[in-house]
């Protein structure tokens, strides 16, 4: 079974709103955060929302894995990143999302949907949905990404009504 949902503090909860700071603007991921968090922010339906920060303090920072200090091992086919949220007394208190250096599909709709889904680890939600961009492990063929075979394609990128349902809860 596997753990609840966990809302950020109550200070960050009553502005709905997380800042993130972009630190994975190289390679294959240059240009990749700003771009998911107005699709983010759209598709998730104004139950909370992200905005970019140059402040390294930010709620949210973005990383690329490189096998640093406790940063998470990332396979040469990684088809997702890791997202770990600082939980205290009160609710989260800061997040991390590691990306993988070398991802097992490399096209910008492919890493956008891994970007989305740990935004949505990282803005609190912990169990996977069965549909849209919080799926467990994608579907790839011939170019579409579906949640189930033969299930919508994306982009457009969408949140299930489940997990809308779960984030407007949880904030």
């Amino acid at each position: 079974m596997s753990k609840p949902d966990t809302p950020w503090i109550p200070r960050i909860r009553k502005g709905k709103k997380l800042t993130v700071y972009n630190g994975a603007e190289i390679g294959l991921w240059s240009g990749l955060v700003p771009a998911a968090v107005p699709i983010f922010n759209q598709i998730i339906l104004k139950a909370m929302e992200y905005e970019l920060t140059t402040d390294d303090s930010a709620d949210v920072a973005v990383k690329i894995a490189g096998g640093g200090d406790g940063e998470p091992a990332l396979g040469k086919t990684a088809t997702h990143g890791v997202a770990r949220r600082y939980i205290g007394s009160r609710g989260v208190e800061k997040a991390v999302i590691f990306l993988p250096s070398e991802p097992w599909q490399k096209h910008k709709n492919m890493l956008l949907m891994i970007l989305m889904h740990e935004m949505a680890h990282a803005a609190g939600l912990e169990k996977h949905a069965s549909d849209g961009v919080f799926m467990t492990l994608p579907n790839v063929d011939g170019g579409k990404i579906t949640a189930v075979k033969g299930g919508r394609a994306m982009p457009p990128f969408f949140f299930s009504n489940k997990t809308v349902t779960r984030m407007k809860a949880n904030w």
